[in-house]
């Protein structure tokens, strides 16, 4: 995303509180699925790509970023911990899906998750998949970027970044999306084998971002069994788990 009157770039990880910023700063009735070029948020179906989830380097590959302007403008991010974003994003997708499909699968682009995570076109999601490391480089080095935030301490730093940007007080907390209730620690949901597929798809991320891995709780067998139940409505779930079975 960009504003001009503000002079600032927000590059957009999916699942970092990015809706967020982009409501803040005017996007809130925005439609999603036609491009706004002006800025740089939407689905361009020429570029067949989210603007706002694209990498720096795809939007200096297009044309609309250039040397001028991403070195006058005030660049920010906020990154997350890989763990905890990749689990979150797991249950936003089975929100998006009309049926299910494990974490391999959505890992992975495949089953319930293929059609949505590969196919380019409006409803097209696969940008969530993106390593964050893809957001931290351009032309093969690390951005200098004026700030970098953290999802897990943003109370805090939106602050700085009002600041930071002489904007009013709450100018981003008055649009903070809540989230609605998971698991109380994503290491709840992770065995042995989720563990070892975030090692193997997401290391640059593991390797590059400030983040470890918490134990904060023992692997669940009986809540895992459970999932479906604790994250959607009863009839909702009752779907799901009958999908998973059938297939």
């Amino acid at each position: 995303m960009i504003n001009h009157e503000h002079k600032i770039i927000y590059i957009h990880i999916s699942k970092c509180a990015g809706t967020s910023v982009e409501n803040a700063f005017g996007l809130l009735n925005q439609r999603v699925n036609v491009a706004d070029y002006e800025h740089l948020y939407g689905w361009s179906d020429k570029d067949k790509l989210f603007l706002q989830h694209a990498t720096p380097q795809q939007l200096f590959d297009l044309g609309y970023l250039n040397d001028e302007i991403w070195n006058s403008y005030y660049k920010f991010i906020i990154i997350r911990n890989p763990w905890d974003r990749l689990y979150s994003d797991y249950l936003w997708m089975l929100k998006q899906i009309k049926g299910y499909g494990s974490f391999f699968q959505f890992i992975k682009r495949e089953g319930g998750f293929k059609k949505r995570l590969t196919l380019k076109d409006r409803y097209y999601r696969g940008d969530h998949l993106n390593s964050q490391t893809d957001y931290l480089k351009l032309n093969g080095k690390l951005i200098e970027y004026d700030k970098i935030l953290h999802f897990e301490n943003l109370l805090f730093e939106f602050k700085e970044l009002e600041r930071d940007l002489n904007l009013e007080d709450g100018f981003f907390e008055a649009k903070k999306k809540v989230a609605k209730k998971k698991f109380k620690h994503y290491s709840l949901f992770y065995n042995r084998r989720r563990l070892q597929l975030i090692e193997k798809y997401f290391k640059e991320d593991i390797t590059n971002l400030s983040y470890k891995y918490k134990q904060k709780y023992r692997y669940s067998y009986r809540k895992n069994m459970l999932f479906l139940f604790y994250h959607f409505p009863l009839k909702t779930a009752l779907k799901k788990i009958k999908l998973k079975f059938i297939k």
